[in-house]
């Protein structure tokens, strides 16, 4: 990175701080026409993000249009219609020894905003919290992911034909340009990626004292109870770690079966893998070096074959899918999260040895549960701390507005979608308000003298 690239995101950071100082975000208004504007252009360009999605990704125009851009239409569209009933001044009550009086609670933007989205999703974890922080009133720097090219340049079209650029404005660039945009001071960032990296920008926002919300990952575990119907549990497991080519942080990373109904559950994933027309019909390796990183995780596992289905095409990125059925805790596939499309399956007999194996694994983004005994359910939910939970289901909890999306520990922290999103881009605002027109009663003005007899008489 030179010189100019630094000068440039200077001169964008200080353009979009004069903006907010201006005053020119307040209006919610003003936040919903911007918003309408985004909106337009997304139904314009549908064509484009799939196809940029396509070419970088190889997606599935199902998935692609689902999780990429339907998802991000039913978004803005929510939050512009109900964005001045969530943002609307609260009034609380005011103790009566402030009296005359009144206190409100209000929502406001924090200034700017910078953005920082993954290559997994590149559309929608650039413009979900994206359209929560201009919702919010916040100025937006988006610094999308150089891997998937052709949706950075959809993006910084998109952008363009929404946005002023100082209200929004994207930084292309690789790690250099990540790195020198962390250096700068902006008033809230949102980041989307790895631990190692969330680490990072922990650190830098610090420097700063920043706030941050970070969405990471970590290994989700799936745990496969005896009463499961394991031939639904079956299909929803798979469907949801080999969506996106296993490419999704809070996918199940791998499942942990009863040893009594294990080898009834691989013959129905064996039945689900020779029935399902992968890997055609899903996404590439995002790069070689992915590629080449989950084929030694698969050269790591010397226990017999995996189960298959289809063919490695290399030279497309294509992946098979495979279910490593006899995984131990200590093998290579468990020792980081696999992003990719692998399952390995363990064992557990005792619930209690299987907490405390899981809790080694710190808190993940999502848990998995495929259970017909609440009981089980609950202790496993009270002794293992996730982001999020899904019984009998997989993925469901992270692809809705209304419930809140995001990480604890090691995950990351903050939530966003919806309604949460757009107060996850505010801070609460405390403002009192007195009036004049009788005495002050209860003021605090030395000299007390024996004002703190009455004050304990009268307030206990």
């Amino acid at each position: 990175m030179g010189d100019s690239t630094d000068t440039t995101i200077d001169s964008i950071l200080s353009a979009q701080k004069r903006y907010f100082a201006e005053g020119r975000t307040r209006s919610i208004e003003a936040r919903r026409d911007a918003l309408a504007g985004l909106e337009k252009v997304l139904v314009s360009k549908r064509a484009a993000i799939l196809a940029a999605l396509a070419k970088d990704l190889g997606k599935p125009e199902v998935e692609a249009y689902l999780a990429e851009y339907f998802f991000l239409l039913q978004e803005v569209r929510l939050v512009r219609k109900k964005l001045k009933k969530w943002l609307k001044p609260k009034g609380v009550r005011s103790p009566v020894y402030f009296q005359p009086c009144s206190s409100e609670l209000r929502h406001e933007p924090f200034g700017a905003v910078l953005v920082m989205a993954p290559w997994n999703y590149p559309i929608q974890l650039s413009l979900s919290p994206l359209i929560a922080a201009i919702a919010a009133g916040n100025t937006v720097i988006l610094k999308p992911s150089e891997i998937t090219t052709s949706c950075e340049q959809t993006l910084v079209e998109i952008i363009a034909e929404s946005f002023d650029s100082e209200l929004v404005s994207v930084v292309t660039g690789d790690a250099e340009v990540a790195e020198a945009l962390l250096e700068k001071q902006f008033d809230f960032i949102f980041f989307t990626g790895s631990t190692q990296i969330g680490k990072v920008v922990a650190k830098k926002a610090a420097q700063h004292l920043t706030p941050t919300i970070l969405e990471l990952g970590g290994k989700c575990p799936c745990i496969v109870h005896p009463s499961a119907d394991l031939e639904t549990a079956a299909r929803r497991i798979l469907a949801g770690r080999f969506f996106n080519g296993g490419q999704t942080c809070f996918a199940p990373d791998f499942v942990v079966v009863h040893e009594s109904v294990k080898a009834k559950l691989i013959t129905e994933f064996q039945k689900v893998m020779e029935s399902t027309p992968w890997p055609q019909e899903m996404s590439n390796i995002v790069s070689r070096k992915h590629y080449d990183r989950l084929q030694e995780l698969v050269r790591s596992y010397s226990e017999k074959d995996p189960i298959k289905s289809g063919e490695d095409h290399a030279e497309a990125l294509q992946m098979a899918p495979r279910i490593m059925t006899d995984v131990g805790w200590q093998d290579e596939v468990m020792k980081e999260e696999i992003f990719g499309p692998i399952l390995p399956v363990l064992t557990f007999t005792d619930a209690d040895d299987l907490l405390a194996q899981l809790n080694e694994y710190g808190s993940p983004l999502a848990l998995y549960l495929f259970s017909d005994e609440s009981a089980f359910d609950e202790k496993m939910m009270q002794s293992l701390r996730s982001g999020g939970v899904c019984i009998n289901d997989t993925m469901k909890q992270g692809a809705q507005l209304n419930l809140p999306f995001g990480g604890v520990g090691e995950s990351g922290h903050g939530r966003y979608r919806g309604k949460t999103g757009v107060r996850a881009f505010t801070y609460q605002r405390a403002v009192v308000k007195r009036g004049t027109w009788l005495p002050d009663f209860f003021e605090l003005m030395p000299p007390y003298g024996d004002k703190i007899k009455w004050l304990k008489r009268f307030m206990g």
